[in-house]
């Protein structure tokens, strides 16, 4: 019984010490009530790439009025869409933040810090004492450093980093021996210390969009890591040691500049998923990769590969192959008789005549789906064997067409190619409609189409429409309502198709080409592909971007570039939507995050901001899974035909 009273009079002070904290602050203007533990929104990490809080996790109803109020007194005559250069960060100090304090007193509580997105240019000492503290989210703030005593926080299992200005880490954070997750994605890393292998507990290391040049050889000592993000940085080699992670089961790679993959690879018996997309240098990978037991997905595309290991024809658990963008000529015998093979994408490759054939006759005999080649792949072959060959293969058989660059002069296809050093500018894909498909199959002339739908990838780096798109397709009631053809771009090295440096002329001139004879043109794209919808919106007849980054300042989720690239891309994004004479749709999620975004874009006729109550990055994820980004899509195309969608219903009674 006294225990119970003692706890409870330790209770009854610390929400005393949290009152008389608010009313010294001028901020509490009635006793608070008791607080609770409240249900987390997440973290979720995964299903928020920013990997930000999306709200405190343990604060009364009084105590979050009162933060609330302290940060507009704070942030009083701030806009929305501010510049990391503004200067706030170097007249504030963590300090005289009212806020900052109550929330490390909530902290001693709760175990869970949130400080994302607060403008600290320093870590507040306070945040460094706090005893037993097991998750810290310094996101979205502009710390240039990390203080060594990071390393006290022995207890720490979650630290959220992503979207500063960190240029290096402290030794001493291979001191967090209980740490399982480290989000550093969307810093200025060149480099990781060797102490990053001490820490054992490690299961998921998130460093894409950095500088990064080489991974340190202790990463190796990693045994706990299951899940390894390095998109989007400058590696040109990966550790020889990197078969030692013998728990990765995801470790995605592209957009970088490696030259080759370690034979050492081949020992990561869990592996799942292997992007390597984007890697221009890469032009052969080790021969036994089709021997890992359990690797489901394999993405190489856009690299130089001028061969493919022929274990990949025996790879027992291989359900998806990207090779597309090589320079394949020809195909191990048996690469499509891997048992659950079910998707493999050959397109923009120079495949011989004799490789083409060899592909389609193996074809209605394997267990593979959808087959991608290119028209310019299928016309090498007489026609009558095409025919033939095509019939035979029926609907697994997926023939696009490759967009080529503009042929005229183009200074920037050899210059401007920015700090990642590639040549490469992204995948165009044309998938034509139904109608125009058959007729090009038999060799008819191709009927025209006067909507083109173009849907920009995300930072994947691969196409990531395909499935919605096919949806809206199925769900058209007569022929006409198929008549659009789809564009796929792809950017496959994470570089948000070069907003920020010259390379963006060359993306701007090959979709000009592509969108120039369609009457109506409708782009699409979430995240990184909603940034590059309003990037080149001037080219569009309506523009759908869900989520999009337009000030990567203030962004956890973008590549490792300066302030001064990042502020180019946002003057591209605001000239751009400025000068579209169509209309623009920006879909957003009540995340705060994306809320700021949003506001970045000027008002003006036609722009128009649809507003969701989806507290998280991912919602085109999130409207899909309840039926809704259909019905979006496939309004607007109908629309673009001068059809009606009868099937259609009011967004605001869908949420």
């Amino acid at each position: 019984m006294w225990g119970a009273i003692a706890g409870i009079a330790a209770a009854s002070i610390a929400l005393a010490v949290l009152q008389q904290t608010l009313e010294s602050a001028g901020l509490a203007e009635k006793k608070p009530e008791k607080p609770k533990q409240l249900q987390e929104p997440g973290p979720d990490f995964k299903a928020k790439p920013d990997g930000k809080w999306s709200a405190p996790l343990w604060e009364s109803a009084s105590a979050r009025e009162a933060l609330s109020r302290a940060k507009r007194q704070r942030r009083a005559g701030s806009t929305a869409c501010g510049s990391s250069s503004s200067g706030a960060a170097d007249r504030y100090t963590p300090e005289e933040d009212q806020s900052i304090k109550v929330k490390c007193m909530l902290a001693e509580g709760s175990g869970k810090l949130d400080l994302a997105e607060c403008e600290l240019a320093a870590v507040p000492p306070r945040a460094l004492d706090i005893p037993d503290l097991e998750e810290l989210s310094l996101a979205g703030n502009q710390l240039r450093e990390l203080p060594p005593e990071i390393g006290q926080l022995t207890g720490l299992a979650r630290l959220q980093l992503a979207g500063n200005q960190l240029r290096s880490l402290p030794g001493s954070i291979g001191q967090l021996a209980s740490l399982a997750g480290l989000w550093l994605h969307g810093n200025l890393l060149h480099s990781l210390p060797a102490e990053i292998g001490g820490l054992s507990s490690l299961t998921q290391l998130s460093l894409s969009g950095n500088c990064l040049e080489e991974l340190p050889a202790s990463l190796s000592s990693l045994a706990a890591l299951q899940e390894l993000s390095a998109a989007g940085n400058r590696l040109a080699e990966l550790p020889a040691g990197l078969g030692e992670l013998t728990a990765l089961t995801k470790l995605h790679l592209h957009g970088n500049q490696l030259q080759e993959v370690p034979a050492s690879i081949s020992r990561l018996a869990r592996l799942q998923e292997l992007g390597l997309q984007g890697n221009p240098g890469l032009s052969f990978l080790p021969d036994q990769l089709g021997t890992l037991p359990v690797l489901r997905e394999l993405s190489a595309a856009d690299c130089s590969l001028a061969a493919v290991p022929a274990s990949l024809g025996a790879a027992p658990a291989l359900e998806t192959l990207s090779l597309y963008g090589n320079q394949l000529r020809s195909l191990p015998p048996g690469l499509l008789q891997a048992p659950k093979l079910k998707t493999v994408w050959l397109e923009s490759n120079p495949l011989t005549p004799e490789a083409v054939a060899a592909l389609l006759q193996a074809l209605p005999a394997s267990s593979v789906t959808a087959l991608g080649l290119d028209e310019g792949q299928l016309q090498q072959l007489p026609l009558a064997q095409r025919e033939a060959l095509v019939a035979a293969a029926g609907p697994k058989l997926r023939v696009s067409v490759v967009v080529p660059p503009p042929r005229h002069g183009d200074s920037a296809s050899s210059s401007g190619a920015g700090s990642r050093g590639s040549s490469s500018h992204g995948y165009f894909k044309l998938d034509p409609a139904p109608a125009a498909a058959a007729a090009a199959d038999n060799g008819s002339s191709r009927p025209s189409t006067e909507v083109l739908v173009v849907s920009f990838g995300s930072a994947p780096g691969t196409p990531n429409w395909g499935g919605l798109l096919k949806k809206v397709r199925a769900a058209a009631t007569t022929p006409q309502e198929q008549n659009f053809d789809v564009l796929y771009v792809v950017d496959p090295h994470r570089s948000w198709y070069r907003g920020g440096d010259d390379g963006y002329v060359q993306y701007e001139r090959r979709l000009r080409a592509a969108c120039a004879r369609y009457k109506h043109v409708v782009f699409i794209g979430d995240s990184m592909g909603a940034t590059a919808a309003l990037l080149f919106s001037h080219l569009a007849t309506e523009v759908h971007a869900w989520t999009p980054q337009v000030d990567l300042a203030t962004s956890s989720i973008r590549p490792g570039e300066g302030a001064e690239w990042q502020a180019r891309l946002r003057q591209r994004v605001l000239d751009n939507v400025a000068s579209c004479s169509g209309s623009i749709t920006v879909h957003t999620g009540s995340w705060k995050h994306d809320l700021d975004q949003a506001k970045c874009l000027p008002s003006q006729p036609g722009l128009k901001v649809q507003i969701y109550s989806v507290e998280s990055h991912r919602l085109a994820l999130a409207l899909d899974r309840r039926g809704a980004l259909v019905q979006i899509v496939r309004s607007a195309v109908l629309q673009a035909m001068g059809l009606t969608n009868k099937d259609s219903i009011r967004l605001a009674n869908l949420f």
